[in-house]
């Protein structure tokens, strides 16, 4: 006995030395959720409709990416192994998530038992919970799906038992890995009793399943968005939940797997253009109240689809950054030397992949909202690539650069009005609006060039301050950005501003001409002009 488990543990250390990159498990994991739809959708027979079939993608594919990712964190804690060192471990335990319809549809012939969550109060999720999912109300079975959660403990249990040869190990990380999958399985009761825990207004110990399907399963409004449908209510707004919490246990599991990459790439996000990016979908949600005041209902559900859109937004802008810095690796090792790909903490191909998976979960974030946020945040994307990367690499282009930056600039705002407006879109949104951050955005972008100025020189790329110089380069963009100031009155027709726009376009032209202001640091006193400025036409335009 002794001989076959030291075997088992040598093909077992073996096994875990294969190498498998981070986008095989997330593709994998992707094509995994596409074949289990596809069993439950094509194989048995079950008709949805397009809507109803990304909801229900979305729902597997975040209960199976919270459950793996959850129970990748408790292995990594009980081997006291770096997650990485699991890749391969998680790679091929991705066949479990199709286990459960496929074991149904062997048990019963080609139909897949209904399995829904866990609800109750704490005494009956108690009671499910000792009994291992036992019990269970009438027309709900954990056939398969209980097989297969059983495995899953038992696989753990081994696993662990075999690298640490610790029972004691092995038996509480099994306990954890089923307390995760419990806690998936019974999720919409925690998170009712975590809602009306802040919430008070209604006793905690007289909680039952129906709040919870009151509280999650009843269709209505985020802001101006409506999703309608009944039956998939409790899964439409569970994605939204679901989304930011699975994103902050990827970031837990890549923090312990590479403290030093997590941290150049937060150092490297560019943290004012988040608060940019952040803003500019916040503006537009505030536009979008202006002309849709009905929209303006506040629910947690709403909540999380601002914080979805904003992180989704913010992703995109992460997956312009990865191709902005593979692109300019020449120039940045002029001016901004710093930087993870010039000080080899990335190598390209990680860079690169890690710019795949922050495009990919952008595109998420757009879709568990709703298609066309999906779109627009493609089309952000779409706009930023033409923009950096060749064979357009726009940004070589004066002018015509800072206005595709402007548009894509545009394009988040829009994101945050529709978000207010719902199928309405930009029926009520004045054309003068948008004009006018074009205007201001393509005048004023030019800003952020006057601190590349060597590298953009070398690697042929014809900005106003590598034309014109420094000096000519900073008094072209403070006329620019005082224009823009200018220029606002007349868009917006309101004369009322005119001589607002005077002083703090000309605050803003001095800021900019400035020798005492250092190319880099000038973004904050320009923001902060612009911010004042924004606030006193919002008062005159629309108060």
């Amino acid at each position: 006995m002794k001989k076959i488990l030291e075997k088992a543990q040598n093909l077992l250390q073996k096994f875990l030395e294969k190498e498998i990159g981070i986008l095989d498990i997330f593709f994998g994991f992707a094509g995994m959720i596409v074949f289990r739809s596809f069993l439950e959708q094509v194989f048995v027979g079950k008709t949805l409709s397009n809507e109803e079939g990304i909801v229900e993608y979305l729902s597997n594919f975040f209960f199976f990416a919270l459950t793996i990712a959850m129970v990748w964190l408790i292995l990594s804690f009980f081997l006291h192994l770096k997650p990485q060192k699991l890749k391969n471990l998680v790679f091929w335990g991705l066949w479990m998530v199709i286990l459960p319809p496929i074991i149904d549809m062997v048990k019963t012939g080609g139909s897949v038992y209904w399995s829904f969550y866990i609800l109750g109060d704490i005494k009956a999720l108690w009671g499910y919970f000792y009994t291992i999912f036992g019990n269970l109300p009438s027309g709900i079975v954990y056939f398969g799906t209980k097989i297969t959660f059983i495995l899953g403990v038992s696989a753990s249990f081994l696993v662990v038992y075999l690298l640490s040869k610790s029972l004691f190990k092995a038996f509480f990380s099994a306990f954890f890995v089923y307390l995760a999958i419990f806690l998936m399985g019974s999720f919409p009761s925690w998170f009712t009793y975590g809602y009306y825990l802040i919430e008070k207004s209604k006793k905690l110990s007289t909680l039952q399943d129906f709040d919870a399907i009151q509280l999650i399963g009843t269709p209505g409004n985020l802001f101006g968005v409506v999703f309608s449908d009944l039956k998939y209510a409790l899964s439409y707004h569970l994605n939204l939940v679901y989304y930011p919490l699975l994103l902050l246990i990827f970031l837990v599991l890549f923090f312990l797997g590479s403290r030093e990459k997590i941290l150049a790439m937060a150092k490297n996000a560019r943290i004012p253009q988040l608060g940019y990016h952040a803003g500019l979908l916040i503006v537009g949600l505030g536009m979008g109240f202006w002309y849709y005041p009905e929209s303006l209902r506040l629910n947690v559900f709403s909540f999380f689809a601002l914080l979805d859109l904003i992180v989704a937004v913010w992703l995109a802008w992460l997956t312009s950054v990865v191709v902005n810095d593979i692109y300019d690796f020449k120039i940045d090792q002029i001016s901004n030397n710093g930087r993870p790909l010039q000080k080899g903490i990335f190598s390209e191909r990680e860079y690169l992949n890690m710019g795949i998976i922050f495009f990919a979960l952008s595109l998420l974030g757009g879709l568990v909202v709703g298609v066309k946020f999906m779109a627009m945040i493609f089309i952000y994307q779409f706009i930023a690539w033409t923009y950096l990367a060749a064979p357009y690499r726009l940004k070589k282009f004066p002018v015509v650069a800072t206005f595709f930056s402007a548009v894509a600039s545009v394009i988040v705002m829009i994101i945050g009005f529709c978000l207010a407006s719902g199928d309405a879109n930009l029926a009520l949104l004045p054309m003068r609006i948008p004009i006018l951050f074009l205007v201001v955005l393509t005048f004023s972008l030019p800003i952020k060039d006057l601190k590349d100025i060597e590298g953009d020189r070398m690697d042929g790329i014809y900005t106003i301050p590598v034309i014109f110089g420094e000096e000519k380069g900073r008094l072209i963009i403070g006329s620019g950005v005082f224009a823009s100031f200018v220029a606002s009155v007349f868009i917006l027709n309101e004369l009322n501003a005119f001589w607002w726009a005077i002083i703090f376009g000309a605050m803003a032209f001095l800021t900019v001409i400035s020798k005492k202001i250092k190319a880099k640091n000038i973004f904050w006193p320009i923001f902060g002009i612009v911010s004042i400025y924004g606030l006193i036409l919002v008062k005159i335009v629309f108060l």
